[in-house]
């Protein structure tokens, strides 16, 4: 019975990037084979980007897109490892072939969620490799853009304010974040106004057209 194990187990990885990860109809499993895990190299993988407080939406688009046949969801709760890097983890959205981004008052707020769309906003046409799930209508108003905006030349300030006065050698993590703020706030404008030209479907039905976009293309 040993022996046995010790051959279904030949070439196969357990675990990975995947923190449990079997709500995914694409993890693999020990039992499956060695062509099955080839071919699921070949999927089109999408780096969904929400905030903590959209969770319910997160869930119901990753249910609905990891059921699709050739397409692997990758998500913060499964392929961020015990003591991995978040980080590290946020930069790899530029490396998926595309990203599902939840726009909401959350989100928009989010330093971390941010961070990713600054990451992707990085790649050339990134735009054509991004779907956003619009929950905060207000973006196509030029108002509440320009609030947004505000928010973040705000956070810079208070930031920077923080930072002053302080011994440089013990805030060069502070000085990376204030660069990661600065970089939000001089993308935030384009990033919006990109987002609010498009014909946006209802965040009811996204998932729906995600699938759609995704196996036309």
């Amino acid at each position: 019975m040993g022996q046995q194990i010790i051959n279904d187990l030949n070439n196969v990885t357990i675990g990975g990037s995947y923190a449990g990860g079997n709500i995914v109809t694409n993890n693999y499993y020990v039992h499956q084979t060695e062509e099955r895990v080839q071919e699921g190299k070949n999927d089109k993988t999408i780096f969904l980007s929400y905030n903590w407080h959209d969770g319910e939406t997160a869930d119901r688009i990753d249910k609905y897109l990891s059921r699709i046949s050739g397409i692997t969801v990758k998500r913060d709760v499964r392929d961020i490892g015990a003591w991995k890097s978040i980080r590290e983890f946020m930069k790899s959205i530029r490396d998926q072939d595309y990203a599902v981004l939840i726009v909401s008052d959350s989100y928009l707020k989010s330093k971390n969620c941010m961070f990713e769309v600054t990451e992707m906003m990085k790649e050339r046409e990134y735009a054509d490799r991004i779907f956003p799930a619009v929950v905060e209508t207000g973006i196509y108003d030029p108002l509440v853009c320009a609030e947004y905006i505000k928010y973040w030349q705000q956070e810079c300030d208070k930031l920077e304010a923080a930072i002053k006065g302080l011994d440089p050698a013990g805030t060069v993590e502070l000085a990376e974040d204030l660069r990661r703020y600065k970089s939000i706030a001089s993308s935030i404008g384009e990033f919006l106004s990109m987002v609010a030209d498009r014909n946006n479907p209802d965040i009811q039905e996204v998932e729906i057209q995600i699938e759609k976009a995704i196996l036309k293309s």
